[in-house]
């Protein structure tokens, strides 16, 4: 009568104990989303004019002189400003945790490539001191707002998906809300 009573006492407490333990999450699940605010301020920028590849895709392309008129002169020169299909500029920036610039978190780089309408497709590079968060979407040449989705990251943001919403800030820096949720290892 005794052993019984024993073991049921024994598996209310487990139960009890069981209850009262947070349950911990399953490896790969979801975390919270990260919110993080940096300052991007440029450090390089270089430009690559395709332009002699253009030119010379152009002379043996199957489209007629019509059609190559959207982008070449009556002089075979290109017609108006660049950046035009093909161009590509790569940005180089310091990143800092504020506004006022007091501590420098890291570095951002980006590569873009034009194309038609002055579109870019974007890809950033955002390495801070507890990782990397890689983001990636469209921008029109000169914007000063632009929204990128988070697409993967190291360490703390290793397995980020969310977005990277970019705003223009003092002086000639940019504000990027960085948004991301990082799945747990």
């Amino acid at each position: 009568m005794m052993r019984p009573l024993l073991t049921r006492v024994l598996l209310a407490a487990i139960a009890l104990l069981a209850t009262a333990l947070p349950a911990s999450a399953a490896p790969g699940a979801a975390r919270a989303p990260q919110k993080i605010t940096v300052y991007a301020v440029p450090a390089t920028v270089q430009f690559m004019n395709h332009a002699d590849d253009r030119l010379r895709g152009m002379s043996t392309n199957p489209f007629s002189l019509k059609e190559q008129a959207v982008i070449l002169n009556a002089n075979g020169q290109q017609k108006g400003n660049g950046p035009f299909p093909g161009d590509d500029m790569l940005y180089a920036f310091t990143v800092y945790g504020d506004a006022k610039r007091s501590a420098k978190i890291g570095t951002a780089m980006f590569t873009c490539y034009f194309q038609i309408a002055k579109r870019a497709t974007c890809e950033a590079y955002f390495d801070l001191t507890s990782g990397l968060v890689l983001a990636s979407g469209q921008v029109p040449f000169g914007a000063k707002r632009f929204t990128l989705g988070v697409t993967g990251g190291t360490r703390a943001y290793f397995g980020a998906l969310g977005q990277a919403v970019s705003a223009p800030s003092t002086g000639n820096a940019q504000r990027f809300d960085l948004t991301v949720t990082a799945s747990q290892r």
